[in-house]
């Protein structure tokens, strides 16, 4: 089936006949040559032997070339990976650039084999076409087999080799500039944050020491203070790097679920939808049949609160036909699989995290406001706090990814965090209901904890306290995979805003330890 691709003014650049995501703006790159056959020589050397190629037939392969794997089913993401020449005349893989929304770095010394036409590396074996300007490719991994395919990508030789040159450069910090999208910038002293203290945080990032952050942005008294980017695990930065990904929406994954919350409150304050109580077989006409018995007393509350009774998991290995959140990419009807799922316990009593019940949400939403999910989010949300550039992508069967599947510029995604912390308001006018944020963010389940620390669930929110030198504070947040990270702290009037690429990783017990060890302390707690 379709999928889709809800965007709004973004850079977009058509690959076979496919939309995808262009992060990366080449009028912004210094001017500089094409990366040629000399100037690859020079991005790595390798000490070892290596099997050599002859200098004309390397020139069919050095350069970028764009790509992904080939799918069924439509996503943003492709690839630019760059082939380059040691001096003793062999190929290797130097970088690659995940085109779109997670937009990760990596610098790779990873050797390459070619000749007449066939190529091979790790995994992957090819062929490239009479015209040397598309590669497909195979790749078995672990027994896993996939398609690939690149196109030769010469407009972006130039871009990639800059960004070689930024690697490990000293890290400054820089006032976050004042832009036309309604945020306010200083410095952190001018909101009562140690500048110093946090410059050093910064620079540990940049030194790599806390893995593939992409961003780190810091919001105090309505006041952006810090807002760094980088990328290939910290060790890319600078004014460049900034003023591209800036202006690029980044991938929330479950962060997604704080903007799908604050959808349903709307609805709910539009008369769309009754109350969060509302059993859900109201909102799924086509779906009655699984609903009935116990079922039917699942409610919307139960599917944001994870309290639905409904057998999942989505732990694993990504292939394995035991991972719900893998197996409803495959399913022709998401909502069939979820809610044909066995109740394993009464509604509302047992927590068990699901990417499918927040998917489901989206469904609901689509059926009670008679709109697309993303068109809704534009009109009542996103509008109201000076959104512009978004993507929210869908499942094959073209069930929105509510769970997941939303991109936002970092600072965008802070105005959603200023709002819930404003209760609901932005510039003075109230976006989201003031009762949904206060509904919402409220505790109503315990699951687990973080060191000493609780962990608690709302409506797609979680709470814990960070501790201070004044005592313990209440934060609420949503962390997502890949180390994504939106927390708001009531307490110090501040909003934190994370991005990141280590996906398949639990973020929570990180960031904890982050924002405890390195930003509070950073906070004079008599200016609160």
């Amino acid at each position: 089936m379709r999928s889709r691709l809800h965007l709004q003014r973004s850079l977009i650049k058509t690959f076979e006949g496919n939309d995808t995501l262009m992060p990366l703006d080449i009028e912004t790159v210094p001017s500089s040559s094409s990366l040629s056959i000399a100037t690859a020589a020079l991005l790595l050397t390798a000490c070892a032997p290596h099997d050599t190629v002859d200098a004309q037939e390397a020139s069919e392969v050095v350069g970028s070339w764009r790509g992904g794997e080939v799918l069924a089913y439509q996503r943003p993401d492709s690839q630019v990976t760059v082939f380059s020449m040691r001096e003793d005349s062999s190929l290797f893989i130097s970088l690659i650039y995940e085109v779109g929304p997670r937009a990760r770095v990596w610098t790779y010394d990873i050797d390459v084999e070619y000749q007449d036409g066939v190529i091979s590396w790790d995994y992957h074996t090819g062929q490239l076409n009479a015209t040397r300007d598309t590669m497909r490719v195979s790749k078995n991994y672990r027994g896993d087999r996939s398609e690939w395919m690149w196109v030769r990508d010469r407009g972006s030789d130039s871009l990639m080799e800059h960004v070689r040159t930024l690697e490990d450069t000293p890290f400054t910090y820089r006032v976050p500039p004042s832009q036309d999208d309604g945020w306010d910038c200083a410095e952190p002293e001018d909101v009562g944050l140690d500048g110093e203290r946090l410059s050093q945080f910064l620079e540990q990032i940049a030194q790599g020491e806390f893995g593939d952050i992409h961003s780190v942005l810091l919001v105090r008294h309505d006041t952006l203070v810090v807002e760094e980017y980088f990328a290939e695990r910290g060790r890319v930065h600078g004014p460049f790097i900034a003023s591209v990904f800036r202006n690029r929406v980044h991938h929330l994954a479950s962060t997604t679920k704080t903007v799908t919350s604050a959808l349903i409150g709307i609805a709910i304050a539009q008369g769309s939808i009754a109350s969060a109580q509302d059993p859900i077989i109201r909102y799924l006409p086509d779906h009655h049949s699984l609903l009935s018995g116990e079922k039917e007393a699942i409610t919307i509350e139960h599917l944001l609160t994870m309290s639905s009774g409904l057998q999942w998991s989505q732990s694993g290995q990504w292939s394995s036909s035991q991972n719900d959140a893998a197996a409803i990419w495959r399913t022709p009807d998401l909502v069939e699989y979820v809610l044909a799922k066995p109740l394993l316990a009464p509604p509302g009593q047992r927590f068990v995290y699901s990417n499918g019940s927040a998917a489901v949400v989206g469904a609901i939403l689509e059926n009670a406001t008679g709109m697309e999910l993303a068109r809704f989010a534009e009109q009542h949300l996103f509008r109201q706090l000076g959104i512009t550039d978004y993507l929210w992508t869908s499942y094959p069967d073209e069930t929105v990814e509510t769970d997941g599947g939303l991109a936002l510029r970092p600072r965008d995604l802070a105005k959603i965090g200023q709002a819930f912390l404003d209760h609901g308001r932005w510039h003075d006018v109230q976006v989201i209901p003031e009762v949904w944020v206060a509904q919402s963010t409220q505790q109503r389940l315990s699951f687990g904890s973080v060191g000493a620390a609780s962990l608690g669930y709302g409506y797609f929110w979680m709470q814990t306290d960070l501790p201070t030198s004044g005592g313990e504070v209440r934060s609420f947040f949503h962390p997502g995979d890949g180390e994504q990270l939106l927390m708001v702290i009531p307490e110090l009037d501040m909003v934190v805003v994370f991005t990141g690429g280590t996906y398949g990783t639990d973020v929570k017990r990180k960031y904890h330890a982050i924002i405890s060890e390195h930003v509070l302390p950073a906070v004079d707690t008599g200016s609160r």
